[in-house]
């Protein structure tokens, strides 16, 4: 499927879509070649501003891809609310929404037409299926009806869920892209779709999945392969696993490493306020740093203490498997085994004292009292050195051999002496942390600001947040060796079973060829993502420089090439937080990231914007109207009052104007009509 790097709407047509009663359509074509990129659609409050945002939305996608949508009955009810009243009270079914674009990549432009239509139910006043069709040049796109998924995965592609809110958004929600947890996975997951590096992802996973795997499956010939494709499906679901806690421990410890940073400013502020004339102050910040480190060291042993944390909580069930262990070591076998023995010892006494091969001649023949006596012999030998008994053996534990038993056996033995030296560890924690906050107390005694107590209290619920913090830490640590083992077990028995597989020549070249493969994307990821992120990091330094007011205390950006976190620092270069910014600031910096992702995605894609300067003052406004929608793209929508963009920001805006519409209400329907021209 290609990749769609220019896409334009040319026509949105709505049929009993909310506000709009019967059919309405609306050609939301521009001139980019001319500079004209701008469509205005003006409308008083109600009027279907909004309406025109969502046909869009709804159009692209269904089910979890539209935001604040979860499941189909979810997504249902939705659409129901969104059906024209009046056409429901006439018993109309005519519902729809449809898309006219022209889409290229790289190639000639091509002309489809996207509608998605619902089944209603006029009596219950719902929703009751969504039917979606694809055409192009006015006839249906028949190969996509080899899948009811195809249409929707083919629309998908177009434009992605997960960066469409990056090109169709509120303008009154613009601050959510300012908030602080700008890292958090679904905007990483958005950006590196974005930047083209979840694909690489995307097709790396694919090699493996559906040629290195398929071929190892189907074309490599095997011997007495087992159960090797079940313990690949185990491995790979404790892969899975071991992923998400990584994933989990990842986000985790940024969490930390983030609440630590607060910590750190409020003790620097702490700090600050302080009296310099307090004759103890240096003498306790001494003592403060020391405890911090012996914390640091108890921590480190803590967390040595962790590895063998399973076996201890395990209690008197360990006791009872060194135990059985050492029991098994002295015990002769499995039942298996001894009754296999049994027999063997049988068949000895049968050929020696019952029927003897050859037969002895008469001159050393024994007496039958003999042969009983010696049988009885041979029976309580036998007995006693290969221990047969009478009762039942015990059961051995299943696919342990000596050497693993041993391992199992000191690895206990390890984890009793060990425990001795965790609950040590424990309590000097305790007993340093203890002794911190006794010196932290001493230290903070000796400010006279007013402002302390308030200081004081945020620390203590930094603290305490680290310490959750660490907590879930340290149980994602402990998920992570578990599973670590069992995954490490897996692949002994995978490698085992691999062993007794013997493939064709071509089949093991082409799995060796993948695999290779494999890693050559891997290294391509590593290299890519930094440049992407300069590029990333370059248009929103551009953007926001055009943007951001005199007074505006950002002086330097860079982006966190780790976790993709937008940072921000003043004039003496210090971090910035964004949750004291003005709700101005903060449009202006989601505005110059928005324009960044856009623009770093190397794709042309139409920007529909609703409601844009709501809480803009006059500077921020001028700054949005000459700076950022003229560029923003090569198709922009912009759905406004006439407060927002009014007569005169129209008339400045209009060289960049390639359409101009109002919505009006009509009386006689009871509905809106999209008519030509602006509020004048």
């Amino acid at each position: 499927m290609p990749q769609w790097k220019h896409v334009t709407i040319a026509r949105l047509s709505m049929t009993n879509f909310k506000r709009f009663y019967g059919t309405h359509e609306i050609d939301l074509l521009t001139e980019p070649d001319l500079g004209q990129t701008l469509v205005l659609v003006g409308g008083d409050n109600g009027r279907g501003k909004t309406s025109i945002h969502e046909a869009v939305n709804y159009v692209f996608y269904e089910d979890d891809d539209l935001p604040g949508i979860q499941t189909r009955p979810n997504y249902l009810r939705a659409v129901s609310d969104r059906l024209n009243r009046r056409a429901l009270d006439e018993g109309k079914t005519d519902y729809r929404v449809g898309i006219e674009l022209l889409v290229s990549g790289g190639d000639a432009q091509r002309r489809l037409w996207i509608e998605r239509s619902w089944e209603v139910d006029v009596a219950g006043r719902r929703a009751t299926s969504p039917v979606l069709t694809v055409a192009e040049n006015g006839r249906p796109v028949t190969w996509l009806d080899q899948s009811p998924a195809a249409y929707q995965d083919f629309v998908r592609h177009i434009l992605p869920p997960q960066i469409a809110p990056f090109f169709f958004f509120d303008g009154e929600r613009i601050q959510d892209f300012a908030a602080e947890d700008l890292h958090a996975k679904r905007m990483v997951d958005a950006v590196e779709d974005i930047l083209h590096i979840s694909v690489y992802r995307t097709l790396r996973d694919d090699l493996r999945k559906y040629v290195v795997d398929h071929i190892e499956k189907h074309d490599v010939r095997a011997v007495e392969t087992g159960d090797f494709f079940k313990l690949q499906e185990d491995a790979e679901r404790i892969q899975q696993a071991l992923e998400e806690k990584r994933e989990r421990l990842l986000d985790t410890e940024r969490d930390i490493a983030e609440a630590h940073g607060k910590e750190r400013a409020i003790k620097d502020e702490l700090l600050r306020v302080a009296s310099p004339h307090a004759s103890d102050r240096d003498e306790l910040v001494c003592e403060r740093d020391r405890v911090d480190r012996e914390i640091v060291a108890a921590k480190a042993d803590i967390q040595m203490g962790f590895e063998p944390l399973p076996i201890l909580l395990a209690g008197r069930l360990a006791s009872v498997l060194r135990d059985t262990l050492e029991q098994e070591q002295r015990a002769p076998g499995t039942p298996e085994q001894l009754a296999n023995l049994r027999e063997r010892v049988e068949e000895v006494e049968e050929r020696v004292w019952v029927s003897p091969v050859p037969a002895p001649p008469p001159e050393v023949a024994m007496r039958e009292e003999q042969v009983v006596f010696y049988r009885q012999l041979y029976q309580a030998a036998a007995s006693e050195v290969f221990g047969l008994t009478s009762t039942a053996p015990r059961v051995h534990l299943h696919d342990v051999s000596e050497t693993e038993r041993q391992r199992i056996l000191a690895r206990l033995l390890d984890a009793a002496q060990r425990s001795a030296l965790l609950r040590e560890a424990i309590d000097r924690r305790e007993r340093l942390t203890t002794e911190l906050r006794d010196v932290e107390g001493k230290l903070l005694s000796a400010s006279d600001d007013p402002h302390v107590a308030e200081s004081v209290h945020a620390k203590q619920e930094v603290d305490q947040l680290i310490g959750r913090l660490e907590g879930e830490r340290d149980s994602c640590r402990g998920d992570i060796q578990q599973l670590e083992r069992d995954l490490a077990i897996r692949k002994r028995q995978i490698e085992d079973r691999q062993e007794r597989r013997k493939a064709t020549t071509e089949a093991m070249k082409a799995v060796k060829l993948g695999r290779k493969a494999q890693h050559v994307l891997d290294d391509f990821i590593h290299k890519l993502a930094p440049e992407k992120l300069a590029i990333l990091e370059a248009h929103f330094r551009d953007m926001y420089a055009r943007l951001r007011k005199p007074e505006d205390p950002v002086h330097r950006v860079d982006i966190d090439p780790e976790t993709w976190q937008v940072r921000l620092f003043d004039e003496k270069d210090r971090p910035l937080v964004r949750t004291v910014f003005s709700a101005g600031m903060r449009e202006m910096y989601a505005l110059a990231l928005l324009w960044a992702l856009s623009r770093a995605s190397g794709r042309e894609l139409p920007i529909v914007i609703d409601t844009p300067v709501a809480r803009f003052d006059r500077t921020n406004r001028r700054a949005l109207f000459e700076r950022y929608l003229p560029h923003a793209g090569h198709q922009v929508v912009v759905l406004s009052t006439d407060a927002e963009v009014d007569v005169e920001w129209a008339r400045q805006l209009s060289p960049y104007v390639a359409k101009q519409y109002r919505l009006d209400y009509d009386a006689v329907t009871d509905s809106t009509v999209i008519r030509q021209g602006y509020f004048f």
